[in-house]
Order: C-alpha cells, then structure tokens, then sequence
C-alpha cells in the first residue's frame, strides 16, 4: 500500500514537472511563468513527499518531509500572482510584492532548516519507527503556515471568482469548472492537515493538483482559460457596418449579421434558408460592374456600391463546406473617385487649352521660306507649362519670330506667357530692332508681373529675298536673345554655329542689357531655335545638350524644316523617354528657294 502510494505521488511530481516544462516552453506571457512557478513548486511537493513515504528510515523521512515545505510554501503566492496577473491587475505585481510575498516562506524555511525551531513546523512521533504511515506531528509555526498559505488561496480564488462572474456566461462557465478543480486538492490538504480520519495518515494533494494543474495549462494555452473566439466573432461581426452573409455548399443563407439583413429589408428569420442569389435579387441588383455591386436604394432610390468579396469555407479535411459573402459599400469612395476624375479631366481640358494657345495654330508661309515647330508639354500634359512660341507678320517684307520660355509652371506661368507674347505682338514694329522692341516689353512686364517670375526669349526679324535674284539673295535675320541659350544655324556643308549675344532676361531689371545680331542664311542653311526643355533633357546625369542637337542637325542637313524638328524631338523622346521633364518649344527656319520647298506648310505638332 505504501508502494503504491509512493509511485501515486511521484507521478503525480512527474506529470506536473511535465506540465512546468510545457509552459515554460510556451512562455508566451508573463501569466505563463507564474503558472510555470506553481507546477514546479507542486511537482516538487509531490517527488518529496514519494521518497519521504518510500524511506524506512525516519531521519531520512524526515529530512525530505521538510525538503517538500518548499514546494508547499511556494504554492499559495504563486497562485496569488497567477490570479494578479490574469484579472488584468498585472500592474500589482512588482518587485515589492513579490519580496514581501517571499517574506513567509523564507521564514518558514529557516525554522525548518535551524534543530532549534525545527520542531516548531513538525516532527515525527516517537513510535513512528513501527508504523508505516504515522502520523505527523505539528507544531505551531505549522498553524501559521497554513494560516497563510489558506489566506492567500482564498483570497486569489474569491478575486478570481469576482472578476469572472461579472463578465459573459461563457466566464462564468469556466470559473465555476476552475473553482471545483481547485476544491479538489484544497479539500485533500484540509483533510491532512485536520486529520481527518485515513486523510491524516497521507497527503493527496500533490496527485490532486494534477486535476486542477491541467485543466489551468489547457485553459492558458489553448483556450486561453475561456474560448473567447466565437464571442469576438460574434461580437465583430454582429456590430459590422459590412454585409456578411454564410452560406452553405449549395448556396442557401444560413446566417446573416444585421447589416445583411438591413441591406436586405428582411428579419434574420427570413433571410435563413433563402438561395444567395434571390437574397441580392430582394435587395435590388442594379448592375455587376468595374465598381462592384451596384443596388438601388428602397427608400432614396440612388445607386449603392458594394465591393463584393466571396471566401471558400472549408472543414478539417480541406473539403468545400460552404462560403462566406461579405458586401462592403463603397459608394462614398466611387463617388469621390468619379469626382476626382471629373476635376482632373477638366484640369486637363484647360491645361490643353492653355498649352495651345502657346503656340499658333497654323505657321504663316513666307516667301523663300520653310518653317516647322513642335510643343511637347512636361510630364503627362496635365500641368500648365510657361514655354510659348509665335510667328507674325509685321508688314509685307518682315516677318517677327519669337520662342520664349516664362519661370515656373501653372496659371501664374500661363498668365505670364500671354502677357509676353501678346505684348511683344502689340509693340512689334519693322522699324523697331528686337532689342528696342524687347526693352519695352520688359518695362510692361515688370509692373505686372511678380518680382520670383521672369522671361527669357529669343526674339528676332526675319527678311526674305524678294525679286528676281531671289534664289541667290541671302536671307537676313536680326536677332535677341533675353537670357535665353544661343539658337543653332545649320550650313549647307555641315557646319553648325552659334548665333547671337546673350543678354539679361525679361521682368528682372529696369534696364535689362539686350544686343541685336545679325545672321544671313544661304539657301539650304537652317535657324534652329529651342527652350531648355530641349538641351537639359536627361538620361541619369548625362543631358541632351546643344551638342547632340548640333550633331542630329548636321547629320540630317538634307532633310526638311519639318524632318529635321521630327527627328530632333524622337531623338530627344529615346534619350530621356517620352514624359519630358520640362516643357519643350523647337521652331525651325529652313531657307528654301522656290524649287527648293513644299506646296505648303505643315501644320504644327
């Protein structure tokens, strides 16, 4: 019987040192360690206390009877602090409780451990050496550990009992099956320690507590002490704006939240059993679309969107058990994304008109001349740029060319260019050198325009021969450049050469210094002029430059105005791709003889 009893509590210890192991290894959270402590503090009461059963030799016995205190007084604060933690009191537990926590136990260890004060805790009868299960003797340093060690007990299990009763049924559930486990062992230690009848002879709370250390482990770490899964569920999706709606493998509604049953205009009760299908039907499908789901409101009769998302269900084998349909309403983003839309197309709209009003809408023909130019606008044509260009007649023997370039971009930009060529039509004069003519745009420009806006330009006079020696006469051009880069001329043998003198840019000063330049062009040669949307193109760190412009002229010196603008702005669109950085403004003058040109001009890109 003895035996027997012995290998009860060591396996008690066995199975509860197992369980410590177990939530040791989880140790998830701090509640884990706690729990861990109390196993150990078990497992070892219940290994002690099986060698002191199985020793036939009383000091032995009595040597592990006080060996096993140190499980049994650890018990009770770990239970406490256990108890702290998982009612959301965490927080208590500080370095300061647990010493003084610590304060008992120790104490009772020490009396236990010193002859004096030993017997103070227990001892063994005298007549213990003929009995094999006597009776242990107490004392009364006993009785005040047992005092508290019940205190302790008792007051984590009433707090933990408070705290679960006052939350959902499936708590209290659970704390009524917590609270029998723990009666369990406690009602075996009562029983030992009053001595009442067999129980005073054995101590069955090391096995008990197998009971109650398991169903603790199995709540903490797999239920979490209560299933609280289907009450989140439930509670998540019951207060869902989201339409859910479950249905099984053949396509019947077998639960629904209340906003499927809102959207719906049914009860719960008649929606379950109902096909899927015929529940959209009720709710008025209007249309499937790009969008999503589009119903029609009952009361308003507007359009609703619903984003529609369908989820397989699955059982345990990985079988088809049936599928979830959750309908999100969107309609306030559709909405805003159509309206978005709307202020982008018509930003877009304006932005085109705007760009084309930068640049003629058909170039003049003019004698012994070939004229070609292309806008490109920066990015994807959606934001207003500043560069502009223009071709006018100023009387019937001089013609005014003009490509410019404003800071910045937008509708100040935009207001700006307008102001600029539209004031250099208005001031032009034959009489007046581009230089003068310029001088006086800049005064105009400079009261109104903002101090951060300026304009650079090339502007300049163009006279084509007339009269019988056409074909051999040069034609002249006098020439401006306002902070604007040099334009390139293109000879008949190859060659290409800067033209012009730089000079300060427009709306900067009150005085700004302009030159005029004089430059004749043979038949065949070209006047290329460009914004820095051309030349400061880039692909990485390298830039287009005027180099490569030089280079693409030369090399196609036989083609047209209008070749040579094409083949400049394709070269430019593969250097740095077709969305241009910055806007570009390309205006080419070929002079070509009578036999020498097209029946008519092209119209602009």
């Amino acid at each position: 019987m003895l035996t027997l009893l012995a290998s009860l509590m060591a396996g008690a210890g066995v199975v509860l040192a197992v369980l410590a192991a177990y939530v040791a290894w989880r140790r998830g959270t701090l509640m884990g360690w706690s729990l861990a402590v109390l196993l150990v503090a078990v497992a070892w009461w219940g290994v002690t206390y099986s060698v002191e059963l199985s020793a036939d030799d009383v000091a032995v016995k009595s040597r592990w009877g006080d060996l096993k205190y140190a499980g049994i007084v650890t018990l009770a604060p770990a239970w406490f602090v256990f108890v702290l933690q998982y009612t959301g009191r965490g927080r208590l537990v500080t370095r300061r409780l647990v010493a003084l926590l610590a304060i008992p136990p120790v104490i009772a260890l020490a009396v236990l451990a010193v002859p004096a004060t030993h017997d103070l805790v227990r001892s063994y009868p005298a007549e213990a050496h003929t009995e094999d299960l006597p009776i242990v003797e107490t004392g009364p340093a006993f009785w005040a550990i047992f005092a508290y060690n019940n205190v302790l007990l008792v007051a984590a299990t009433v707090l933990f009992l408070a705290s679960m009763v006052r939350l959902a049924r499936s708590y209290r559930r659970m704390a009524w099956v917590l609270l029998l486990s723990a009666l369990l062992p406690w009602a075996a230690n009562l029983l030992h320690n009053l001595e009442v009848g067999w129980f005073a002879r054995i101590d069955l709370t090391p096995f008990a507590f197998i009971v109650t250390g398991g169903l603790l482990v199995w709540g903490l770490f797999e239920e979490r002490l209560i299933d609280l899964a289907p009450l989140a569920r439930s509670a998540v999706v019951e207060s869902m704006t989201d339409a859910v709606l479950v249905l099984d493998a053949f396509g019947r509604v077998v639960d629904v939240n209340p906003a499927a049953a809102t959207l719906a205009g049914r009860t719960r009760g008649e929606l379950i059993g109902r096909r899927g299908r015929d529940l959209l039907s009720v709710a008025g499908i209007a249309e499937v679309g790009p969008s999503g789901l589009v119903l029609m409101d009952p009361d308003s009769g507007d359009p609703r969107t619903f984003d529609v998302n369908l989820q397989p269900l699955t059982d345990v084998s990985g079988r088809t058990a049936g599928e979830l349909l959750v309908l999100r309403e969107v309609t306030q983003r559709v909405d805003d994304q159509r309206r978005l839309q709307q202020v982008l197309d018509d930003r877009s709209r304006v932005a085109a008109t705007l760009q084309a009003s930068m640049v003629p809408a058909r170039l003049p023909v003019l004698p012994a001349c070939e004229l070609a130019s292309r806008y490109v606008p920066a990015g994807d044509g959606g934001e207003i740029g500043g560069d502009f260009l223009d071709v006018f007649a100023l009387d019937e023997q001089a013609w005014a060319f003009v490509l410019g370039d404003v800071s910045g971009k937008g509708a100040e930009a935009a207001t700006v260019t307008a102001a600029a060529r539209y004031t250099l039509r208005a001031l032009a004069a034959p009489g007046a050198t581009p230089a003068a003519t310029l001088r006086q745009v800049n005064a105009v420009l400079q009261a109104q325009t903002e101090s951060e806006r300026h304009c650079t330009l090339v502007f300049g006079h163009l006279r084509p021969p007339r009269g019988d020696d056409a074909s051999d006469a040069p034609v002249r051009i006098t020439l401006t450049l306002a902070g604007h880069h040099w334009p390139l001329v293109l000879r008949t043998d190859g060659t290409v050469d800067e033209v012009g003198q730089l000079g300060t840019a427009l709306a900067l000063f009150d005085d700004p210094e302009l030159h005029d330049a004089e430059v004749e062009l043979a038949p065949g040669d070209v006047l290329c002029l460009f914004t820095d949307g051309l030349v400061e193109a880039r692909h990485g760190r390298d830039q287009f430059g005027s180099e490569r412009v030089a280079e693409l002229l030369s090399t196609h010196r036989g083609s047209s105005a209008d070749g040579l603008a094409s083949v400049v702005l394709a070269a430019v669109r593969e250097f740095h791709g077709d969305e241009l950085a910055d806007d570009l403004a390309l205006l080419v003058v070929r002079y070509a003889p009578a036999n020498d040109r097209p029946a008519a001009q092209r119209r602009p890109q």
